[in-house]
C-alpha cells in the first residue's frame, strides 16, 4: 500500500504533464533552477571543505549550516500556509473510501513527501553537510543522517501543519488572516535587512551561540556533522537521539490528525450565517451597476483581491518606516514615488478579473452581459477606492518630503499610471485568460506547472503598462530634474486626458473582443479552472 500511495503521487504529477504543455515547460525551467541551485550550493561546499580549518574552523562552517537547516524547516511549515492551506494528495478525507489502515497510509504520505521532487531536492542541498568537512567517513556518514532525519522532519512538520490548518483553522477568514499577517513581514525583510546591516558583523560573531541553541530543537538536525567533524561524540549520540525522538512524536502527532480528520469527516461546525438583502447589488438598476457592486464587495470580501491592499499597506508601511524610524536620506527618492508604484500595482490588479470569476463567469455567458457593461463596471470598481487613496497618498508623501513643488508631477504620474494601468487591464483581462487561485482558495495557490504561463502573461502585461505609460514618464522625468512648474502642470493634465483618454479606448476594445468571442473565453476559463 505504501508503494501505491507513492506511485499515485507521481501519476498525478505526470497526468498534469500530460494535460497542459505550459505545465511541462514550466516544471522543466524549475527543474533546472532548483539543480542550478544545488550545483552552487555543492560548489560552495566543496571551496569551503578546501580551505583549511586554520582559516574557517569547524565551529564556525557549523554555526551557519546549523541555521540553513533551520530556514529549511521554517519555508516547509510556512508554505502550506503562503501558498495552499490544503494537499488533495495528502488529505486522509480523500482516501477515506479506500479503507486504507493509519499504519500504512502514515508511512505512505510520509515517504512519498521525501522523495517528491522537493522532499529529493531538499535532501540533495541538506547532503552538502557530507562534504563540508573534507573527506572524512565519520562527518560523511554524518552528513548522510543528518540529511535524512533533516528531509523526514520536514515533511513531517509539513503534514502536521496542513492538518492542523484543516482541521482546526477551517474558517476560510481565519486561514485567510494568517496567510496575509505572513506575507507583510516576508514582503518587509528586505527594508527590515538594509536598516539592520550595520549590524552584521556582530550578528556572525553570535552565530556558534545561537547555532548551539538550535542544535538540540527540531530545526537543528544539521548539527549532527558538525559535532562529529568536533570530535564532540558525546554530545553527537545525544543529538541523535534527540532528532530520533522528534520524528516519532511528530509522527505520534500526525497519526491523531489523521485519526481526527477520518472520525469527523462529514461534519461541520461551523454555523451559516443570516443573510438578509442584497445590499449594494440589490440597489443596481443597470448590468454595468450590478458588475460594480459584486466586483468592488469583491475587493474587500475575496482574498485573492484584497491581497492587493496587503501589498499596497506594506508599501505605504515602508514610507512611515522610512520617514519616522530610518530617516536614511538615499532612500527619500523611493518614499516620493510610493504612490506611482501603487497606481502600477493596483491598475494590474485587474488583469485577470475574468479568470478569478472561474466556472461562475457562465452568468455572464447564458445572461448576455454587454462586453462594455462588464469592462465598465470592474474598471469603476477599482477606481471607487483606487482612484482618491493614489490621490491623498500622492499629496500626503510629496508634503512628508518636502517636494510639494513637484507635487503637481507627481499626482499626474500617479493618476496617470493608475488609469493606464487599467486601460491594460481592461484589455488583457479579456483576452488572456491564465491560471489564478480558484475561489475559496488561497492567494498563493497556483496548480503544478501552471507558473510558467501565469508568469509569461503577466511579465507581458506589466511591461505594456510602462510602455503605454511612457508619455506621462517622460513628462514627470523633465518637470521633477528642471523643477518648473509648467511642466509639472502639464503632466498632471497629460495624466489625467491621455490616461482617461487610453482607458476609453482600451474599454472599447476589450469590450470588442469580449462580445466577439464570448464562448470561447468561457471555454478557456473552464479548461485552466480544470488545472485544479
Amino acid at each position: 500500500m505504501v508503494s501505491h500511495l507513492i506511485r499515485l503521487r507521481y501519476r498525478l504529477m505526470w497526468n498534469g504533464f500530460r494535460r497542459s504543455t505550459g505545465a511541462t515547460v514550466g516544471a522543466i525551467f524549475s527543474l533546472l533552477g532548483f539543480l542550478y541551485m544545488i550545483g552552487m550550493a555543492y560548489l560552495a561546499a566543496i571551496v569551503v571543505a578546501n580551505t583549511s580549518a586554520a582559516d574557517i574552523s569547524f565551529a564556525d562552517r557549523g554555526a551557519p549550516f546549523v541555521l540553513l537547516g533551520g530556514l529549511f524547516l521554517i519555508g516547509w511549515v510556512m508554505g502550506p500556509i503562503v501558498f495552499s492551506a490544503v494537499n488533495p494528495f495528502t488529505d486522509p478525507k480523500n482516501f477515506l473510501t479506500f479503507g486504507i489502515p493509519n499504519r500504512k497510509f502514515v508511512p505512505g504520505v510520509v515517504l512519498g513527501g521525501m522523495i517528491a521532487p522537493t522532499g529529493i531536492g531538499t535532501f540533495a542541498i541538506l547532503m552538502t553537510g557530507a562534504v563540508l568537512w573534507g573527506l572524512h567517513l565519520g562527518t560523511i556518514l554524518a552528513g548522510i543522517v543528518a540529511a535524512v532525519l533533516g528531509t523526514a522532519i520536514c515533511v513531517l512538520a509539513m503534514q502536521v501543519i496542513v492538518g492542523l490548518l484543516t482541521n482546526i483553522i477551517s474558517k476560510r477568514a481565519v486561514r485567510d488572516t494568517i496567510q496575509m499577517i505572513i506575507l507583510v513581514p516576508l514582503m518587509l525583510a528586505g527594508f527590515l535587512i538594509f536598516g539592520a546591516i550595520e549590524t552584521i558583523q556582530e550578528f556572525w560573531g553570535l552565530l556558534p551561540e545561537i547555532a548551539a541553541w538550535v542544535a538540540y530543537t527540531p530545526a537543528g538536525f544539521l548539527a549532527l556533522p558538525s559535532m562529529v567533524a568536533q570530535g564532540q561524540w558525546g554530545m553527537a549520540a545525544l543529538h541523535l537521539v534527540v532528532m530520533l525522538v522528534y520524528v516519532l512524536i511528530l509522527l505520534w502527532v500526525y497519526n491523531l490528525i489523521v485519526n481526527r480528520a477520518t472520525e469527523g469527516a462529514g461534519t461541520t461546525s461551523e454555523k451559516q450565517r443570516e443573510v438578509s438583502g442584497l445590499g449594494l447589488i440589490g440597489r443596481a438598476n443597470s448590468p454595468m451597476k450590478v458588475i460594480w457592486a459584486r466586483s468592488l464587495l469583491y475587493w474587500f470580501k475575496d482574498p485573492r483581491y484584497s491581497a492587493s491592499l496587503v501589498v499596497i499597506g506594506v508599501l505605504v508601511a515602508f514610507g512611515i518606516f522610512q520617514l519616522v524610524l530610518l530617516d536614511a536620506e538615499q532612500l527619500s527618492f523611493f518614499v516620493t514615488i510610493i504612490p506611482v508604484a501603487i497606481a502600477y500595482i493596483t491598475g494590474f490588479a485587474i488583469s485577470a478579473d475574468l479568470s478569478y470569476d472561474s466556472t461562475s463567469f457562465s452568468m455572464h455567458v447564458t445572461s448576455g452581459v454587454r462586453g462594455i457593461d462588464d469592462r465598465l463596471g470592474r474598471v469603476f470598481a477599482l477606481l471607487t477606492w483606487a482612484l482618491p487613496m493614489v490621490i491623498v497618498l500622492s499629496i500626503a508623501f510629496s508634503y512628508a518630503t518636502d517636494s510639494t513643488q513637484e507635487l503637481a508631477a507627481w499626482l499626474g504620474l500617479a493618476v496617470g499610471v493608475l488609469l493606464t494601468g487599467c486601460a491594460v487591464s481592461s484589455i488583457s483581462s479579456a483576452r488572456y485568460i491564465y491560471p489564478v487561485p480558484p475561489p475559496g482558495a488561497s492567494p498563493m495557490a497556483q496548480p503544478e506547472g501552471g507558473m510558467g504561463r501565469t508568469m509569461l502573461v503577466q511579465t507581458l502585461g506589466m511591461l505594456a503598462q510602462i510602455i503605454v505609460a511612457l508619455p506621462i514618464i517622460a513628462l514627470a522625468i523633465i518637470a521633477v530634474v528642471t523643477g518648473s512648474q509648467i511642466w509639472s502642470i502639464i503632466t498632471l493634465m497629460v495624466g489625467v486626458l491621455y490616461g482617461a483618454g487610453i482607458l476609453w479606448i482600451a474599454v472599447k476594445m476589450g469590450a470588442k473582443w469580449y462580445d466577439r468571442a464570448l464562448p470561447e473565453t468561457y471555454q478557456s476559463i473552464v479548461k485552466v479552472a480544470a488545472l485544479y
